[in-house]
């Protein structure tokens, strides 16, 4: 049983961190789906848990694990392909409601298996409550490995989809290996070649990629097609044109001479004798060669992405006026100092709908920008929202939004109408210039521009059309922060302008709150009929399991919430995170299942209570060098609480061995953290903040210690 529940543990973390990657990477990038896709995974296995625990359909672990691991590949090729499902047009953002439905879907199958695979091994054991905690506690320790694994093979060496295969080969030789010994020696041989093919020939599996990747790109041709720590990235080409994808969204083009010359010539029309620029973002696709035909102009380009570096060398023209640094931007301008100064700092972030993107727009950040420019210096947004000919109200509260942002920290800021509405900011710089003076400094930069020129200037410029900008931009909009990242909820809202059923559905849930009360008159329902006014207290003991499982998962979103926001690398430490999370359950359950005569349920909430209040006061003030220690151990600590309360849901609910469904408290919990996957950074965080959240999940601490000490006495 303990082979098998310790490979529960690399099936799940596998599955899960794996289909997610995955999933982010095929959906845009963008993290609210995480949440979506969780709470599909921890349906189906509370679904799985009990429906296993029933006995109705006493299927053997073996066959579960086979099935389950071949599935895996599978259906992370499904997930590359399923936006095809939705749109065939290349680069076309999928609709958040059909997109949330597609990444709840994809994970019901393998989540099935996982949660069916729980009573399966539990049935096994001696008795029930011995059995239940055992295998929980070998499932964390199995889901620790597999995470440090994941994390470190996907670090530069291996794929996404080579790691499935990887864990497939895994799994199936472990099982058949045990369950058929005849077999022993033909699976020893299947790993040998899966092995091969993961980690010798490479050149196959990423033949098996741009495959995939012609199927979903398939009016281009695919150049290149690979992960990178941060981003699934494929380049693409057509005629004489090279189209970058990150995550499914096209985050450049070349030639695109008009965003080039946007990018880089408008911010020089307010400061022409500029010579030192940093860029945050790429400039390969045209703006280093522009950098380069004007005399004397320095650009630094600041991105993460080195793999991406080394790939664009070979297929863009050289920039002799570029310089590179490998570094995330929030974590660059963190530190406690800037080697270089620069006269302009250009936000080239792309789109923001998503968490990742989007905390380059909020006032922590360009307050950290700000300390690096030099005297009189400029900061410039080139947004992708149109403001040309109509501004729609869901267009409106985005530019508001920014403003706010731009407002708050520079004394002059000014705003440019257009099918890319340009955002100014300066302390030192009036940016009030007549038309008359901008045109005077596009002759001193000494470029011939095409598109920045007199004609188009005048045009954009006219006083009708910066009126009527000014009009919405001067209405009421909430500054996008840390503590509250409202511009991907706006993003999600403008974006649902194009399909009647996801405007509607959007406006219910994102665009009205009120609907919000629901939640805490649920939680007291359910904390009343887990039976604390009648003093049950092993009726209470669901009423844990769900606090155990809201709870734990709300503050696992959070942290990675909270961990990308500053440090930017989720895409690559999820794993490390969650197996620092199942390290900690396994911690929790090893030593309460060895405690005797403690009420582990008051020491497991009161630590959770703790945890919470000490990331409330402490998250923003860490080193970025210790964010992944401080974060792993934040989630080690919750985890270990959860793996006690547990424990103590656990001695409740079954006093009297095997006469209730092994799989009823497990499915609670899971129907917990579901919960708590589909309301916390999805809808809650942009509408109620952070610090409101945590205080929120502290209240559920208090509320099941409450019950606890109540049922505890009647």
């Amino acid at each position: 049983m303990n082979r098998k529940a310790f490979l529960l543990g690399l099936y799940s973390i596998g599955a899960q961190v794996l289909i997610l990657r995955e999933l982010v990477a095929s959906l845009n990038g963008d993290e609210l789906f995480i949440g979506t896709a969780l709470f599909g995974w921890l349906v189906s296995v509370a679904a799985g848990a009990y429906l296993g625990g029933q006995g109705r359909l006493p299927v053997k672990p073996e066959p579960l694990f086979v099935v389950g691991a071949i599935l895996l590949p599978v259906v992370l090729i499904c997930t590359r392909l399923s936006p095809l499902i939705i749109t065939d047009v290349v680069g076309e953002v999928a609709p958040f409601t059909s997109a949330a439905v597609l990444s709840v879907a994809i994970m019901l199958l393998p989540g099935l298996i996982s949660g069916w695979l729980f009573p399966a091994i539990t049935r096994e054991g001696p008795a029930a409550t011995g059995s239940i905690v055992q295998v929980y506690f070998v499932e964390g320790l199995g889901a620790f490995t597999g995470g440090a694994a994941i994390t470190l093979l996907t670090a530069g060496l291996l794929s996404t989809l080579e790691m499935s295969v990887l864990l497939t080969a895994v799994i199936l030789v472990s099982v058949l290996t045990a369950w058929k010994k005849r077999l022993a020696s033909v699976a020893t041989s299947a790993l040998g070649l899966l092995l091969g093919i993961a980690l010798v020939a490479g050149g196959f599996v990423s033949w098996i990629d741009r495959r995939i990747e012609g199927v979903r790109y398939q009016s281009y041709n695919v150049v290149r097609s690979f992960d990178t720590p941060y981003a699934r990235e494929t380049i693409l080409s057509r005629d004489s044109a090279l189209v970058l994808m990150t995550d499914n969204t096209i985050e450049a083009t070349y030639p695109d001479v008009m965003t080039t010359e946007y990018t880089l010539i408008a911010p020089l029309l307010y400061k022409p004798e500029a010579r030192d620029i940093l860029i945050i973002g790429r400039t390969e696709f045209g703006v280093g060669q522009l950098a380069d035909s004007i005399a004397g102009l320095s650009l630094t380009a600041i991105d993460s992405r080195g793999a991406l570096t080394s790939a664009l060398d070979l297929l863009t023209p050289a920039a002799a006026a570029v310089s590179r640094i490998t570094d995330d931007p929030v974590t660059y301008f963190t530190r406690s100092h800037a080697p270089r100064r620069y006269d302009i700092v250009i936000l080239n972030v792309g789109e923001l709908h998503s968490y990742k993107n989007s905390r380059l727009l909020t006032e922590r950040f360009l307050s950290a920008v700000k300390t690096c420019l030099k005297p009189g210096g400029l900061v410039y947004f080139p947004s992708r929202y149109d403001s040309d000919r109509y501004i729609t109200p869901e267009v409106g509260q985005v530019l508001a939004s920014i403003h706010r942002i731009f407002q708050r920290l520079f004394r002059h800021v000014t705003v440019w109408p257009g099918e890319t509405t340009l955002f100014f900011g300066s302390d030192a710089s009036a940016l009030d210039l007549p038309y008359d003076s901008l045109i005077q400094n596009l002759r001193k930069v000494g470029y011939a521009a095409a598109y920045v020129s007199d004609n188009y200037l005048f045009d954009r410029l006219s006083d009708f059309k910066i009126a009527r900008l000014q009009e919405k931009l001067s209405a009421a909009g909430t500054a996008n922060s840390l503590n509250r990242p409202v511009i991907p909820h706006q993003q999600a809202l403008y974006r649902a302008k194009a399909d009647s059923f996801d405007r509607r559905v959007l406006t219910i849930i994102l665009g009205r709150s009120e609907w919000l009360a629901l939640i805490p008159v649920l939680i007291a329902g359910s904390f009343i009929l887990t039976g604390v006014s009648r003093g049950e207290p092993r009726r209470f003991g669901l009423f844990l399991y769900f606090t155990a499982g809201v709870v734990s998962l709300g503050l696992e979103l959070i942290s990675f919430y909270v961990y990308q926001s500053l440090a930017g690398a989720l895409y690559s430490e999820m794993a490390v995170l969650i197996g620092a999370f199942m390290l900690g359950l396994a911690f929790g359950t090893y030593y309460s299942q060895r405690a005797s005569g403690v009420r582990l349920e008051y020491l497991a909430l009161l630590i959770l209570l703790g945890g919470i209040l000490i990331f409330l006061f402490t998250f923003d003030h860490i080193d970025p060098r210790a964010l992944l220690f401080y974060h792993v151990s934040f989630l080690f600590v919750v985890a270990t609480a959860t793996g006690s309360l547990f424990v103590a849901a656990t001695n409740r609910y079954y006093p009297l061995g095997r006469n209730a469904n092994p799989g009823a408290g497990y499915a609670c919990e899971l129907t917990g953290s579901a919960l708590g996957a589909l309301l916390t950074t999805t809808i809650l965080l942009p509408v109620i903040g952070l610090q409101a959240l945590l205080a929120s999940l502290a209240g559920i601490v208090v509320l099941a210690l409450v019950g606890s000490v109540i049922s505890g006495r009647k």
